[in-house]
């Protein structure tokens, strides 16, 4: 059967008019009633009463409504399955990341991908370190990761998208003579006793840290830990150290105890990036990422209209 004759044969029982439902689907009326009737003999039923006055359902014709509406509805979403599955779109999108505060972007970036592709399932994976994501991404346990990234050239293994910086704090005692600043700079920090924590990968860490005193002609001594930053945040109560940490690692409620004012200089330092491997063969993976660029730029546009 031609879908196009249940396309009339639902059109005009919607409306019970041949020269509206004509006009609807672009048809001239002689061959809309033509259609009809080649249903209606196809089927062996007729489906309309019609006169000069009205138009109106047969028995068969009301029972035959759903049905063929049913199939109009299913062929329609079989055809999107196909388009998408044409263009990619169907599928899967794994995606790792950890908790972090001060989110901003990236949470509105998969609330935006689940409108626009809810046919692609998505799955959160947690991580407690940003090394154990990076290493998820390049094995293919996740197909994509939003995580913090030092900045500096991305591998050339790896594609991404930069979504925001994300300066640094430094945690310290509340009862500390710069707890009451909202931002302190690297040379008052210089002479203190300063913890950073430092992951497998963070190699690069102590050069950023030499980068930023060092633009001051400062060189003070630092504790590179291993631990995580909740262990330093631990050491800062505990010792009375200064934890220099990521603004996103810090809660946004002030921890009991402590305060956190952003270190002046520090907004190039890091980014919070959506990161996949570069040879990525799942095309959600690239709707993703194009959607990131999308929203980054949207992000940009607001802000520079709001200075204005």
């Amino acid at each position: 059967m031609d879908l196009n004759l249940l396309t009339e044969f639902v059109t005009l029982a919607r409306h019970l008019n041949f020269s509206r439902t004509a006009q609807e689907l672009n048809l001239t009326q002689p061959t809309l009633s033509r259609h009809i009737v080649q249903l209606e003999e196809e089927l062996g039923v007729q489906m309309f009463r019609r006169d000069r006055q009205s138009v109106s359902l047969t028995e068969a014709g009301a029972l035959f409504l759903p049905e063929a509406a049913a199939v109009l509805t299913r062929y329609e979403a079989a055809r999107r399955r196909l388009q998408e599955y044409r263009d990619g779109i169907a599928g899967s999108l794994i995606l790792g990341c950890r908790w972090i505060y001060h989110g901003e972007l990236w949470p509105g970036v998969l609330h935006r991908f689940r409108q626009e592709y809810p046919q692609v399932g998505v799955r959160l994976i947690s991580y407690q370190q940003a090394d154990s994501l990076r290493e998820a991404v390049r094995d293919g346990v996740v197909d994509a990761a939003v995580t913090l990234r030092a900045q500096g050239v991305l591998e050339s293994d790896l594609q991404g998208v930069d979504l925001y910086p994300v300066p640094l704090v430094a945690a310290m005692r509340e009862s500390h003579p710069l707890a009451g600043r909202p931002v302190v700079n690297p040379a008052e920090l210089a002479k203190e006793r300063l913890v950073v924590p430092q992951t497998r990968s963070g190699e690069g860490i102590p050069a950023l840290m030499r980068g930023l005193f060092g633009s001051f002609g400062l060189s003070p001594a630092i504790h590179y830990s291993g631990a995580g930053q909740e262990e330093a945040l631990l050491q800062v109560q505990l010792d009375g150290v200064i934890a220099l940490i990521p603004q996103c690692y810090y809660p946004e409620i002030p921890l009991p105890g402590l305060r956190a004012p952003q270190v002046a200089g520090t907004a190039g330092l890091f980014q919070m990036t959506a990161l996949a491997r570069a040879d990525s063969p799942n095309a959600a993976v690239a709707l993703f990422l194009r959607l990131c660029r999308a929203q980054v730029k949207q992000a940009r546009l607001t802000a520079g209209a709001a200075v204005e």
